[in-house]
């Protein structure tokens, strides 16, 4: 097994452990932020980075030994680790003070902590791009085959959508639109507003291209006409994800 390979898979099984034991707290913890359980952020940031480095860790045999012990793959590796490290770590103290850990800028050092969640955010996209760049140039004569066509896609589209997406909701002072300031009622176990508008939905459709598409390249292996259809995926998850975001905008719901 790769190191890379047993790194990303490790930090998968700790934040899919972290999500189990999170679970404690919505039993013996009564606090809530925006009207659910303080323990509610903490638990999905714990899930979807653990799906993340679960799919890094699948992809990265992809690229060779050598990539991966040169400067550039253990930049990300390490880069990958760190800012997860930092976002669920402050995530969680947060929670453990009950008090919000996004769009919180009460004091200087919440901020401050915000702005490096922002940063370890992009970092963490930014991690997609060079992986996917650096796959599509590893492969670039065999492009042709959905599966390696559909990772390359899904990895940049990561970057696109989910981090441009993901900064225009960080840069607003909140992610409903028209909505009531309350994620009760909303969609379970995304909260995503039922009443109007919703940044967040966009966010993760664009973050999560990154296991979609790749997917849908694996379904087509074999298949006549299969990069093509990957191109059609492709265009039709952009223009999904981008509409959920004009959606959003305008304070509409996802799911009414």
């Amino acid at each position: 097994m790769l190191a890379q390979h047993r790194l990303w898979t490790l930090n998968a099984l700790f934040y899919a452990v972290l999500c189990v034991f999170t679970l404690a707290g919505f039993m013996v913890d009564e606090r809530t932020i925006a009207e659910v359980s303080v323990w509610q952020k903490p638990f999905k940031f714990s899930l979807s980075i653990a799906v993340y480095f679960a799919t890094l860790a699948w992809l990265a045999p992809l690229l060779s030994q050598a990539f991966w012990s040169g400067p550039v793959g253990r930049g990300i590796t390490w880069a990958a680790i760190s800012m997860a490290a930092l976002e669920v770590g402050y995530i969680y103290l947060m929670a453990g003070l009950g008090e919000a850990s996004h769009f919180n800028l009460s004091t200087p050092l919440t901020a401050v902590m915000y702005s490096l969640m922002g940063v370890g955010a992009m970092t963490m996209v930014g991690v997609c791009l060079v992986q996917g760049l650096a796959i599509g140039w590893s492969h670039r004569q065999r492009l042709h085959e959905p599966f390696l066509l559909a990772v390359v896609f899904g990895l940049v589209l990561t970057f696109v959508l989910g981090g441009g997406f993901g900064s225009y909701l960080g840069s607003q002072m909140t992610h409903w639109v028209g909505a009531p300031a309350t994620d009760a009622g909303g969609l379970p176990l995304f909260n995503w507003s039922r009443d109007g508008g919703d940044l967040r939905v966009a966010h993760f459709f664009g973050m999560h291209a990154m296991q979609v598409l790749p997917a849908v390249g694996w379904l087509l292996t074999g298949r006549a006409g299969g990069a093509a259809l990957v191109l059609l995926a492709t265009f039709a998850y952009a223009a999904l994800t981008t509409i959920t975001f004009a959606q959003a905008l305008n304070g509409l719901p996802f799911v009414s």
